[in-house]
């Protein structure tokens, strides 16, 4: 079984189109979806200057340590 993830806008008409990289094969298909939810400019200002004030000056080598570290701060 092979899976396959991605984010995509879905138009007013409502048709999501997906290409898969197969030919003349029998699938079984199931699509499993939610909604992003949208974050407004103010409540991301808000978190960056929280996260901001937490680290201060602090240097940090890759954003894999600066995202370890908020998530253990929440």
């Amino acid at each position: 079984m092979n899976s396959l993830k991605l984010n995509t806008h879905i138009g007013e008409d409502g048709l999501l189109q997906v290409k898969l990289p197969v030919q003349n094969q029998d699938l079984e298909i199931m699509v499993v979806y939610q909604e992003i939810p949208k974050k407004n400019h103010s409540e991301m200002k808000v978190r960056f200057e929280k996260i901001r004030q937490q680290f201060g000056d602090q240097i940090f080598s890759d954003s894999v340590e600066l995202l370890r570290e908020d998530r253990q701060g929440e």
